[in-house]
């Protein structure tokens, strides 16, 4: 399927091309910190970051489809390119995560990152969770499973807590069990039909598919952070068909990327937890 020419911006040389899942990257030693994304910060905010958390890749085996030899021409390399990172927005007041990465103890970066721009864990306000998977909430925990952020506030939709705590996902829950009782009184389940947009300038959607209450955030009018709505760029940017075999729902992950991608109001920014740098694509 043809999609819109897209450009990718690159807009500062402290962020590596990174990759995901199984097997890092190597240059997981380099110092990285922040690629600065300001041109698509919301009115009344101050800042806009791409943090990335861990540089790693994607195996071609991490991918499943109805035409495997075409996903292996797409792959030539046997991989994808990809990343795991966090955004941070600041202003309002407020210092507003999207996601926390891996953790220190798991290699994650999110912690130098928000020192390389003056933020303590102190600071940070708000939390605002794409889905449960680990390397979007590890960093959530210090490695004594203490807050790593003490005076946050967590937001996630009510489908994808439930999910893991009494629904399809309660058997092998992760470390949900552990974050709700670290933050507890603090985690702030969101029904997004009646609560879509409970910060300001951040609308938050469901697109359900990687996991039951999965959780896209628009910034203002032009730019949406899309969790693991693609997963790897040089594949389903174009092929938006083929699944990572970790979605649960493949059907309507297929449908929640292929939504994604074909917005009518053009130009639009897509920022991914998975996207190599500088961590968003430009839809013309």
């Amino acid at each position: 399927m043809k999609k819109s020419f897209f450009k990718s911006i690159l807009l500062s040389a402290l962020a590596f091309v990174g990759c995901h899942h199984n097997a890092p990257a190597d240059t997981a030693d380099v110092d990285t910190t922040y690629t600065d994304i300001n041109q698509f910060c919301p009115e009344n905010y101050d800042h806009l970051y791409a943090f990335q958390d861990q540089p790693q890749f994607m195996p071609v085996e991490l991918f499943e489809g109805t035409n495997d030899s075409l996903l292996h021409q797409l792959l030539p390399d046997g991989r994808a390119e990809a990343s795991i990172n966090v955004f941070l927005l600041c202003g309002q007041g407020r210092n507003i995560l999207f996601d926390a990465g891996m953790g220190a103890g798991n290699g994650g970066r999110l912690m130098r990152c928000l020192d390389s721009v003056g933020v303590s864990p102190e600071a940070v306000t708000d939390i605002c969770i794409t889905h449960l998977h680990f390397d979007h909430v590890g960093g959530l925990l210090n490695a004594d499973m203490t807050p790593a952020f003490p005076n946050a506030v967590i937001h996630v939709s009510d489908v994808e807590y439930e999910a893991w705590t009494t629904g399809c996902f309660h058997n092998d829950p992760g470390l949900v069990p552990v974050i709700g009782l670290a933050y507890e009184g603090r985690i702030v389940q969101h029904n997004l039909a009646v609560d879509s947009a409970f910060l300001p300038g951040i609308v938050a959607t469901l697109l359900p598919g990687h996991t039951l209450g999965h959780t896209c955030y628009a910034l203002g009018q032009n730019l949406i952070i899309a969790g693991d709505v693609l997963h790897a760029l040089t594949l389903q940017l174009e092929h938006p068909e083929f699944c990572a075999r970790f979605d649960f729902d493949k059907a309507a992950a297929v449908q929640s990327r292929t939504a994604l991608l074909s917005r009518s109001d053009k130009p639009y920014v897509i920022a991914g937890m998975h996207f190599p740098a500088p961590h968003f694509i430009v839809l013309q």
